[in-house]
């Protein structure tokens, strides 16, 4: 008991060290460790038990993403002007450990924020230097203007518009210390250059952790805006504008070690793929990659939808390729060590693409890279010509269903010129000619007070923008639509005041959102959905409009639809797009129009496509797998695919 006890007391105070933003996990993590200890607890004598150490010190609360002095920040200065020492400081933190009363604890308390509150008011501010260069630049400007004006001449406007600059720059420096001494970001910020002495040397400087691990929080980027522009200016080989929190606690994670020390998280996949996550891939190829280990749409925490996977690095350069496992299972027959050992792979990091990373062994990888370069990306193929469904703001008001649809026609025919035939997401399957069960009521932007114009041509477009309502008032609009559609109006009555309160209408309660792309739905196009468990792709010639859940592709192809639906682009679906719980993907476009394009026609794909259209128009429960095959081994000959890659596809 004694031994254990002291081995594990050895362990805690002198390598285990915690920081969390939340007290309530502090003093659970706290708690934890000292019950650990009181597992192993052993009589001193026979009537006394053996001291519990105070080990609260090292698990502290803070933010630890935020600190006002940096961790190479030097404490060189402050050390000779201060009367404590590095190890003063150390002893300081032992002693507080094995305080054997509440007034010898306490004392130490002092003791050690006096210390750190000394070390804090010697450091070198870093705007010192910053402004004391900016004030010598505008002060020499100074004295040169002042002299030749003594002399009885004028300095140049060059001269004089770089004092003008010299003295806002020397203001904008003035403003921004300021701001950052009553910053309420640092209220609760957490000073790794003061925290841990264990890891300072004894000229103070900071030398840093042998292992970082941790579960980072989940956090949109959206959540904290207060803080984007603090961490964007203390993460920058990582931050981006929209990159989740998690993402900054890599970095955090990394410059805390020395040289050489090990690094483990568990984070969200989407780092992977995400285009916030770019400068992050890079970030991570830049050093030894252990093994990132992928749950995909595992359920790994129970309580919260997240697609986690852990990443362990290396403090040093990279080698070149790393380890790789997909888990597919949690109930593993021993443990996950032996699965990881079973299932793992090597992933080369110089066939990595810096669009998205995707983890599979050398041959897929290979075959990845063959394929990317082939052709042009599908967003060149298609001029940008991809567009996402309509967001109306209140569908009970504006989505009909057919009946009355049919009812509002039958009361008013020209009620026919404002209702669209209208598609969901999960309307939309493979080659199936849509069939609508919903419609649109729409009145885009601008439609009332074009309409309203003398000379109404239906394709103008105003020069400017009218002023909000146009130069009609409210009820004399309201009226000229009642006039010009009454079915439609009475419908929409009983939906006034819900469609008033949408921050994204029109410019009247009964117009949908501006929208620059209403036309393309009037066209042939190729849709497809947003959430899907395999390639969906199907064609429209019947003016047919989606909501968000879809998107359209206007500059068609038969041959495009038929490479969408093939073999080949599910392949780049498993490989590159992320996925989602239950088996979906989710293919937006960020992912999508990097795909591969082959340029060269082929009629027979052209033909056979256009036969699995006009079969399930038919027969929509028809089997295609036959015409369909014919396509795959079309469209692996245009990509100029060997049998044993088109194996590796088939047997994906």
């Amino acid at each position: 008991q004694e031994t254990l006890f002291h081995e594990k007391q050895t362990i805690i105070e002198n390598c285990l060290f915690g920081v969390d933003i939340n007290p309530n996990s502090v003093k659970i993590c706290r708690l934890r460790l000292w019950i650990e200890l009181l597992k192993n607890t052993y009589y001193k004598n026979a009537t006394e038990l053996e001291t519990l150490p105070n080990i609260d010190i090292n698990i502290k609360c803070g933010n630890s993403l935020v600190s006002r002095f940096a961790i190479d920040a030097d404490l060189k200065q402050a050390l000779k002007k201060s009367k404590w020492t590095i190890d003063s400081y150390r002893v300081a933190v032992a002693t507080y450990r094995n305080a054997e009363n509440k007034e010898e604890k306490r004392e130490m308390e002092r003791l050690i924020e006096n210390i750190k509150t000394d070390f804090r008011s010697e450091i070198e501010s870093p705007f010192k230097k910053k402004i004391s260069d900016a004030r010598g630049k505008a002060d020499a400007l100074a004295v040169k203007i002042l002299n030749l004006k003594t002399f009885g001449e004028k300095a140049d406007k060059q001269m004089l518009a770089d004092h003008e600059k010299a003295v806002e720059a020397l203001a904008k420096l003035e403003k921004e210390r300021d701001e950052v001494i009553a910053n309420k970001i640092y209220e609760n910020a957490f000073e790794w250059r003061f925290e841990f002495p264990e890891v300072l040397n004894d000229e103070g400087d900071f030398v840093g952790f042998d292992v970082v691990i941790g579960n980072p929080p989940y956090i949109r980027q959206e959540e904290f805006s207060e803080f984007k522009k603090y961490l964007l200016s203390a993460f920058t080989q990582t931050g981006t504008g929209t990159a989740d929190l998690f993402v900054y606690f890599v970095e955090l994670g990394m410059n805390l070690l020395k040289h050489n020390g090990e690094f483990a998280f568990i984070i969200p996949n989407k780092w992977m793929r995400a285009g916030y996550g770019k400068k992050l891939r890079q970030f991570i190829a830049d050093t030894k990659i252990h093994f990132v280990i992928d749950f995909g749409d595992l359920p790994v925490f129970e309580e919260a939808t997240t697609y986690p996977n852990i990443v362990q690095l290396k403090k040093t350069k990279t080698s070149g390729s790393f380890k790789a496992c997909k888990v597919d299972t949690l109930k593993f027959a021993t443990s996950l060590g032996d699965y990881l050992n079973e299932n793992n792979f090597e992933v080369n990091v110089g066939e990595l693409s810096s669009e998205g990373w995707t983890l599979s062994d050398t041959k897929i990888q290979a075959l990845l890279s063959k394929i990317r370069n082939k052709g042009i990306t599908l967003g060149e193929y298609i001029n940008g010509k991809v567009y996402r469904g309509l967001l109306t703001g209140l569908n009970e008001a504006f989505v009909i269903d057919k009946e009355k649809k049919d009812q509002l026609i039958l009361e008013d025919p020209k009620s026919a010129e404002v209702i669209k035939p209208f598609l969901t997401g999960r309307d939309v399957k493979r080659y199936h000619t849509p069939k609508v069960e919903k419609y649109l009521i729409l009145f885009p932007k601008g439609f009332t007070i074009k309409r309203n114009l003398p000379d109404y041509d239906p394709n103008y477009i105003a020069a400017e923008p009218p002023p909000r309502y146009g130069n009609m008032p409210y009820d004399d609009a309201w009226e000229w639509i009642r006039s010009q559609y009454p079915a439609i109006a009475n419908h929409l009555v009983p939906f006034r005041e819900q469609a008033k309160k949408r921050t994204d209408m029109g410019d009247y309660w009964w117009e949908l959102r501006a929208c620059d792309y209403y036309n393309e739905f009037e066209k042939p196009k190729i849709i497809y959905p947003n959430i899907c468990k395999q390639p969906e792709f199907t064609f429209d010639d019947n003016s047919v409009y989606t909501n968000q859940k879809c998107f359209i592709i206007t500059q068609v192809s038969f041959k495009l639809l038929g490479i969408l639906n093939s073999k080949l682009f599910y392949f780049l679906f498993q490989s590159i797009l992320p996925k989602l719980r239950g088996d979906f993907y989710e293919p937006s476009l960020v992912y999508l129009k990097e795909f591969p394009i082959i340029q060269t026609e082929c009629t027979e794909i052209d033909t056979l496509v256009q036969t699995c259209l006009l079969t399930k128009k038919e027969n929509p429960i028809a089997d295609l797998s036959k015409l369909e095959e014919r396509i795959d081994q079309l469209v692996y000959q245009l990509y100029d695919l060997t049998h044993e890659e088109i194996n590796i596809i088939e047997t994906a």
